[in-house]
């Protein structure tokens, strides 16, 4: 079966038109919801319902399904607050009259009143951390129609194959290239914190400090390389690949990477425009890293392979962080 790529942008029609000149092989695009509703994962938002349409129709003109993504895990009122949530339902009706086609969810309350307001799809996000069959099947329930497992389990083909054999209806889609630390121990509060605020900045450095003091962790994180890709094919065809807040650029960049599998640049532009600015992994140095990855133990100090492949082929360029 051929593959199909959910993209992330940035909210802008002509951004939106750049990335569907750029693939056929894009089966979805996701991006934030209306301002001053439900937060979502990133601080990106639409002005309002007409602009959502406009890009909604664009997008079904080229046969691209439409995600909205209201994936904050917090910021949500007592179920017995019928106001506030009978508000939620309207919204909810509203971005389907735009032609929604799904919606993307970490919060469970929230999959139940798309379920119960829309016929659209509910996308278990990925700030779920599904990472156990047993978890899946939970959010399946819930009524996830797609599950976008934990990027922690991205090298356990294990797990990820006993969620697809495990599921009933639901798809299971792969993310590829968030740049988040492996196993980041920030992560869940970031989240949270966007909940309730678009200002990051402490977060970002958190991480960035990180990679910049040891860039071999940009080896250890949980992306998948374009030549990859093929060893996940059996477990589903979806894959996501995100770059909201980049530049539309470099965006265009990773989906005519994975669109070919193929990729001869810096692999660290594929997960982080910033620091690839700082540092070159070159990509095709890189052949066998998923063996590598898939039976690691995850204790650097016990296992430097990633430390030494770094050393070996990592450079540090002119730029000063």
């Amino acid at each position: 079966m051929d593959l199909q790529f959910n993209i992330g942008y940035n909210g802008r029609i002509e951004d939106l038109r750049v990335l569907l000149d750029k693939s056929d092989k894009i089966g979805s695009v996701y991006t934030g919801g209306i301002s001053d509703k439900i937060r979502g994962g990133r601080p990106q938002y639409i002005d309002n319902l007409d602009i959502l349409s406009q890009q909604v129709q664009m997008a079904h003109d080229r046969g691209v399904s439409f995600e909205i993504a209201l994936n904050a895990p917090c910021g949500f009122k007592e179920k017995t607050d019928k106001t506030w949530w009978q508000g939620i339902k309207q919204y909810i009706l509203d971005l389907y009259r735009c032609g929604v086609d799904s919606i993307i969810a970490s919060h469970p309350f929230l999959m139940n009143v798309v379920k119960a307001a829309a016929p659209m799809k509910v996308v278990a996000s990925t700030i779920c951390e599904i990472s156990t069959v047993r978890s899946a099947l939970y959010y399946e329930q819930l009524g996830a129609d797609v599950i976008i497992p934990s990027m922690n389990v991205n090298y356990e083909p294990g797990i990820l194959e006993l969620m697809a054999k495990h599921l009933k209806k639901a798809k299971l889609r792969i993310m590829l290239n968030e740049h988040c630390l492996g196993d980041c121990p920030w992560r869940r509060f970031h989240h949270n914190h966007y909940a309730h605020s678009n200002r990051e900045t402490d977060y970002h450095l958190n991480c960035k400090k990180q990679f910049l003091k040891k860039p071999y962790l940009m080896l250890t994180n949980n992306a998948i390389r374009p030549e990859d890709v093929i060893h996940y094919r059996h477990i589903t065809t979806d894959f996501k690949i995100v770059g909201r807040l980049v530049p539309i650029e470099n965006l265009a960049m990773r989906i005519e990477a994975y669109h070919t599998g193929h990729f001869e640049g810096n692999f660290i532009s594929l997960i982080d425009a910033h620091l690839s600015r700082y540092w070159e992994i070159p990509n095709p140095g890189l052949a066998g890293l998923y063996q590598q990855k898939k039976r690691c133990n995850k204790i650097c100090e016990t296992c430097d392979f990633c430390i030494q492949l770094f050393n070996r082929i990592g450079k540090k360029l002119g730029r000063r962080p």
